[in-house]
């Protein structure tokens, strides 16, 4: 679509911009266009919900964010987040800031949690959409987009607490824009100076907005955008430095008073500690402990993009002769596989590999996957029938499954079975203290922090009994194995309570017990 000044019109297939003096045709091809849009991103979230909803927060990373944006809406501090009452430099803030105005809203609750996410990938679904239209064929859009928002990869990490989603959606934006300057920069007779100063606003806050959400990943769309302007003159590149300072302006509004908050901790933590050593050694056991190992997997996410990108991703081989044999890349194809490549091979040499690092190249080879399979004349009902069928599959199973196994006892999450147990009986209230011992993991933080107001404490197995002992309400949570150890100095007037589930971050079994005295 392009877009600049509030012009709407139809011209050679595709969507343009016309004043108040179009036809009923053309603002029937806007209405065509806007109902598509919103019909792709209402059903992307529609689709999310059952995982979204049902599921309570799992792994690591999901409670570390959720209780860190809690605990920022409690403090009213909104530059410097913390979890569990100490400062977490591990990610700027966006999500923290997003997820608190979800809490706002809809409570402290995993759905609220998860629901920047959602709006994120479905937002990123629909940019492909708008992108696609604007390449010239609205089967592009819908190609690109179903074929991102309904791949496995979006389907596990598009959709949880976490600051991905919200970067990727920055980093598409950033490339959208940075292609719409482009085509500006080459098409000098509609490059006006409304709609350059337009998408370079958009591309500013594109990359701005990326940074915000985790980091400095989120730049990597600017080195291809640069290779392919280095041809357009010296003022098409004077004005993307300009626009780079623009997009740096909206970040220091943050990161100035979270430098001066911490004398600078946050950006030595955040930036140079926790990204850095991603860079150049395992980070939390995510990564090769040798060089050899290290050369080894650098294939790795080449290989894991083929399960990743299902049920797409096999089309790619089946019809590569279709795709393939006449291919003559055009600048277009070059921009959109510089960036996915970029990002290929910059996590590729990262020691550190997890399998969705490599996520916000999704969108540049989906919208590249479409757009080579309506040039060469393949019916696009294939991918799309495909992607549908599988999103609407994963979404009912999951909306069968996860009640199902809740009914059967099988949780990720028992320590909230313990925690909503231990409240319905009123022995855990918010002035209770409580105290992990040998099960330290984040979610017990976020579950018992939906009842007590206080921090968690973290004590050795010799000091459960005398916390336990001290005047007031107190809580201890640890393994079943452990406290069977230690019961036979208890106070027959305590509560306990068990639970088994099994632990989302080792993929292990779980039994858990909760003493309230």
């Amino acid at each position: 679509m392009d877009y600049c000044g509030g012009r709407l019109m139809e011209k050679k297939g595709r969507l343009n911009i016309v004043n108040l003096n179009a036809t009923s045709s053309d603002f029937s091809a806007a209405s065509k266009f806007w109902r598509e849009g919103m019909l792709i991103f209402l059903a992307v979230l529609a689709l999310s919900l059952p995982q979204a909803a049902l599921l309570p927060l799992l792994d690591r990373d999901e409670p570390r964010f959720a209780e860190a944006s809690r605990e920022m809406l409690q403090s009213g501090n909104y530059v410097v987040p913390t979890f569990n009452h100490e400062p977490r430099y591990a990610k700027p803030p966006l999500i923290y800031w997003c997820q608190a105005f979800s809490f706002e809203i809809f409570g402290e609750n995993a759905f609220a949690a998860r629901l920047p996410s959602l709006l994120a990938t479905a937002g990123t679904a629909l940019l492909l959409f708008v992108w696609g239209l604007s390449l010239g064929k609205d089967r592009i859009g819908l190609i690109a987009a179903l074929s991102y928002a309904f791949c496995l990869q979006v389907v596990q990490q598009g959709r949880v607490a976490t600051a991905d989603a919200l970067l990727i959606f920055f980093m598409t934006l950033t490339g959208l824009a940075g292609w719409k300057l482009l085509a500006l920069a080459k098409n000098e007779s509609s490059g006006t100076n409304k709609c350059w100063h337009l998408w370079g606003t958009i591309l500013a806050f594109g990359f701005g907005g990326g940074f915000l959400a985790k980091g400095p990943e989120a730049l990597l769309p600017l080195l291809p955008l640069l290779i392919c302007a280095r041809s357009l003159g010296g003022r098409v590149l004077s004005s993307f430095i300009a626009i780079f300072l623009l997009g740096l302006f909206i970040v220091s509004w943050w990161a100035i008073p979270a430098y001066i908050q911490t004398n600078g901790e946050y950006w030595y933590e955040g930036l140079g500690k926790d990204v850095g050593e991603r860079m150049v050694k395992g980070f939390q056991g995510h990564g090769a402990t040798t060089f050899l190992w290290y050369l080894l997997s650098i294939p790795f996410y080449l290989l894991i993009f083929w399960p990743s990108a299902l049920p797409w991703s096999p089309l790619l081989l089946t019809h590569r002769k279709q795709l393939f044999s006449s291919w003559k890349p055009d600048w277009i194809d070059t921009y959109l596989l510089l960036n996915a490549g970029l990002i290929f091979l910059v996590f590729s040499l990262m020691v550190t590999k997890l399998p969705h690092y490599t996520l916000p190249a999704f969108p540049f080879m989906a919208l590249f996957f479409a757009r080579r399979w309506i040039s060469t004349g393949l019916t696009s009902g294939i991918p799309i029938k495909l992607a549908w069928s599988t999103g609407i599959v994963l979404a009912v199973l999951t909306a069968v499954a996860i009640p199902v196994a809740f009914l059967n006892h099988v949780t990720p999450s028992p320590i909230g079975e313990l925690v909503r147990e231990a409240q319905a009986d009123g022995v855990l209230t918010s002035n209770t203290d409580f105290a992990l011992v040998d099960f330290r993991e984040p979610n017990a933080i976020w579950e018992m922090r939906h009842v007590s107001k206080s921090y968690g404490w973290l004590i050795p197995e010799s000091e459960v009994v005398s916390f336990l002992r001290h005047p007031g309400s107190h809580a201890v949570i640890l393994s079943t194995s452990l406290w069977q150890k230690l019961q036979a100095d208890t106070d027959p007037a305590w509560k306990i309570y068990e639970a088994r589930g099994f632990n989302a971050a080792k993929l292990g079994p779980l039994d858990l017990t909760l003493v309230v005295n």
